[in-house]
Formats: C-alpha cells, sequence, structure tokens
C-alpha cells in the first residue's frame, strides 16, 4: 500500500474506534483530574537535584524542557511521518472522521511516524493538560496559575510540532481537508516542512480528499487539490463571501510547479476579471432551460422527467470545522 493512500474501512473503523479508547482516558472528575496532577507533579520533581544549588526549575520549566528535549521520533516506526487538522468527510462514512485519530490509526498499520505516538508527545498528551479537572487540580493543590500553565502547554505543542516536522527525512502524510491558517498544521508544521530541504511542497503527500469548494468550478478544484500546490493554500470559512479577485491574490502569492505555471497564471488571471463566483461558475444549462421556459409557460411545473435538475453541491468547505483537539496548542472554539 502507498504511505499515501486513501483510508481503508477497516483504518477508518479504527480511528473511531481510537477516539472512544482517547475519551475513556481524559479525566472526568476532580478525582481523576487530581490523580493525573499528581502524578505530572511528581515526574517532575523526580528531575530536581536535591543537591543543585541556586533556585530550582518550577513545573513550567519541566514542561518546557520536555518538549525541548524528549524525542520526537518513535524508534519502531519508519522514515515517512502523518500530519493531521481537524476532520475529513471520507467516502463511506456518515459522519466526519477525526484526523487526529485517522492519522493514528493509518500510523499503526502503516507504520508512519504520528507526533502523539512518539515519546515527547505520548508523554505530554498523558497528562491531559487541556483538562479542566487536571487544570483545577493542579491550580488547588499546587498553587499553578491557570492561565500561564495554559500558555506553558501551547507554547510545549508548538515545540513539539516545530521540532516534529524539523525532523522528517521522508514523505509528509496529510491527513486534513481544508488547512486552515489559525491551524497548527498551517501556522506552524506545514511551513517547518516547507523549510525543510528534505521535504518542500514536493514532499507534501495527503491521504484525505480535498473539498469540493462549490463556489468555484471544477477545474480550479481540481488544481487546487494538487498535493504541491494544495498544502501551501489556506482556507477559510470566509471565502465563499470574497471577491474572486481577492482568491486570484490569494492563489497568486503560491509556489507552484514549473508544470503548472501556465495552469496557474491561467487562472488567476479568470479570477482576477471575474466579477462575481457566478459568473465563473455559471447555472448549469438545465437550470437555465428551466428558467427561460417557465417564463413562457407561467404555473406550468415542467418536472423532472422533461429536464433534469442540476446535480446539488456542497456549500462551503464540504466539511464541519470543529472545535479542535485539545492536544492542540489552542484555546476553545475552531485546526487544529
Amino acid at each position: 500500500m502507498s504511505p499515501d493512500a486513501p483510508p481503508t474501512p477497516a483504518e477508518i473503523a479504527r480511528a473511531f474506534a481510537l477516539q472512544q479508547e482517547h475519551a475513556a482516558a481524559e479525566p472526568r472528575d476532580q478525582q481523576a483530574g487530581a490523580a493525573i496532577a499528581r502524578r505530572l507533579y511528581g515526574d517532575y520533581l523526580s528531575t530536581l537535584d536535591p543537591e543543585a544549588e541556586g533556585p530550582k526549575p518550577g513545573l513550567l520549566d519541566f514542561i518546557e524542557n520536555l518538549s525541548a528535549k524528549d524525542s520526537v521520533t518513535n524508534e519502531d516506526r519508519g522514515p515517512h511521518r502523518a500530519f493531521w487538522s481537524y476532520e475529513s468527510k471520507l467516502e463511506g462514512t456518515d459522519r466526519p472522521v477525526p484526523n487526529r485519530f485517522l492519522a493514528k490509526a493509518c500510523g499503526q498499520s502503516r507504520g508512519l511516524q504520528v507526533l502523539e505516538d512518539t515519546p515527547a508527545g505520548h508523554r505530554l498528551n498523558g497528562y491531559f493538560l487541556g483538562n479542566e479537572f487536571v487544570v483545577d487540580a493542579l491550580a488547588q493543590h499546587f498553587n499553578f496559575d491557570p492561565e500561564k500553565l495554559a500558555a506553558a502547554h501551547g507554547a510545549a505543542w508548538d515545540t513539539l510540532s516545530d521540532r516534529y516536522a524539523l525532523a522528517t527525512e521522508g514523505l509528509v502524510i496529510a491527513f486534513a481537508a481544508d488547512i486552515t491558517a489559525d491551524s497548527v498544521l498551517g501556522k506552524t508544521e506545514i511551513p517547518a516542512l516547507l523549510r525543510n530541504a528534505d521535504v518542500g511542497k514536493e514532499g507534501i503527500k495527503f491521504a484525505t480528499p480535498l473539498p469540493q469548494h462549490a463556489h468555484l468550478p471544477p477545474d480550479i478544484n481540481a488544481f487546487m487539490a494538487d498535493p504541491p500546490i494544495r498544502c501551501q493554500l489556506r482556507m477559510g470559512d470566509d471565502d465563499p463571501g470574497k471577491s474572486p479577485e481577492e482568491f486570484a491574490m490569494k492563489l497568486h502569492a503560491i509556489d507552484v510547479p514549473e508544470d503548472r505555471k501556465e495552469a496557474h497564471a491561467a487562472i488567476v488571471d479568470r479570477l482576477s476579471t471575474a466579477n462575481s463566483y457566478e459568473e465563473l461558475n455559471p447555472p448549469a444549462a438545465g437550470a437555465k432551460r428551466r428558467e427561460h421556459m417557465s417564463a413562457f409557460l407561467p404555473g406550468v411545473n415542467l418536472g423532472h422527467g422533461i429536464i433534469s435538475a442540476p446535480r446539488s453541491a456542497l456549500t462551503g468547505h464540504g466539511v464541519s470545522e470543529p472545535a479542535p483537539p485539545q492536544i492542540t496548542p489552542k484555546s476553545s472554539g475552531i485546526e487544529h
């Protein structure tokens, strides 16, 4: 199997199972949160040298040190690395698939590196520092400022994400729908991968499909789905409300492969000169004919037996944008 092949039904099923396992392990009350807080604090104390002179590092220093020094490579996996963001709507599923757990499932079956399965990622993930009961326990029993703890937690994942990306030597296998600018994948990992001489835009592949954007013509959607282009493109829920010229500026800034430059220039030109997306993507001919004939036959329902209705299309991104998983260094709200 190619490392960037679409996920199999078994891998998708495994992703949902991993999601359930994670939910079951998540602290759900004060007692469970306090137990993890004590374990974290005990791990921190075990790193202190009782004979060392001067000020001792604090818990936040322990978290920072973990993210800066613990390994971001799983020695039991191969060179290719999985990266993920939010969730994807996949063929054959009746609900969006969480890409966090899809990456883990495919990592297990395909031997891919996954940040949360590396020594550093697994350890930091196991402290559940985004969980309210753990945070409350640390604040209550160990006198930690929740805001400072949240900032340290976010910074730790940013550091790990950057180190994980820079350590990539094989292919990048991305599990994502649209890449958003405020996601960890969009703001931290992809920029680091593009700077990585062993990866670059040609080394980034996608195992999940790009959603169809209903306001764009099919050929532009197809152009955007090309991995070296897709990995550089940042999409937002507000894109359909912006002008074609604004989207042209976004596409113009992308560094496209040599063999796509002619198509790139033509698409940018079309978008720049269009007054609206409707002008670029006119209604189907059948719909136009229905409208024309109805004008001359008032009160007559032509029906789908005479003129075929245009095929419905996905709106927006074709996938919901959920709150990012707590593991990501982001506050609650709309990603990773």
